[in-house]
């Protein structure tokens, strides 16, 4: 016979909320979904996901040092139709909270500080990664209409580095890489259409 597994609580852990978009309709929004949440304060950042979600016992405070700036949430023992349900209310209320993770055995055990930190970075990357890939696309519409040589070279650039974001070794751009080349792209662009409107005249 199997043994039954015992689902998770659900709980949801909510770091600076009053900084979201629209941040007023986040706790009437839980409470008539009739989910329990936690609000955790700079000094519980060093507690794991786990203690703070109430899976299990916290025997003493560890300090983490620099508190993220952040605001976060985290969704515990939701599953299927209850965690698409918070997700696409929020959206209606258009809530816009940008760093949400769900509880895994696999986070569980990391400080949750950590835990907010490091999707902060991955959602960070991802922006700058969006951001690169439309002014490339900017780039290549305009090389379409007139030839630029340090234009065509930075969007080759640009198009090296996002092919390289599907590597999972040290080959992969970090942020500042990304934020660079859209900033080149951005400056050869407005140049391009400054001289393009100079020409016009």
């Amino acid at each position: 016979m199997k043994a039954k597994i015992v689902p998770k609580k659900e709980i949801v852990l909510l770091y600076r909320h009053e900084q979201a978009k629209n941040a007023q309709a986040l706790l009437p929004l839980l409470e008539r979904l009739q989910f329990d949440y936690r609000l955790v304060e700079d000094g519980e950042l060093g507690l794991t996901v786990g203690q703070l979600a109430g899976y299990s016992l916290a025997e003493e405070l560890p300090v983490w040092s620099e508190p993220p700036q952040t605001p976060a949430m985290a969704m515990g023992g939701l599953v299927g139709k209850r965690l698409d349900q918070l997700l696409n209310e929020m959206v209606k209320a258009g809530i816009e909270l940008p760093v949400k993770m769900v509880i895994t055995p696999h986070n569980e055990s990391w400080p949750f500080g950590r835990l907010i930190e490091e999707v902060s970075w991955e959602h960070a990357l991802f922006m700058e990664m969006e951001r690169l890939k439309k002014l490339t696309d900017r780039a290549h519409r305009r090389l379409e209409q007139q030839e630029e040589q340090t234009l065509r070279e930075a969007a080759r650039q640009a198009k090296d580095l996002l092919a390289r974001m599907r590597l999972q070794d040290d080959r992969q751009p970090n942020h500042e890489q990304l934020s660079g080349a859209a900033d080149r792209l951005q400056q050869l662009l407005d140049k391009s259409i400054e001289q393009q409107k100079a020409l016009n005249q």
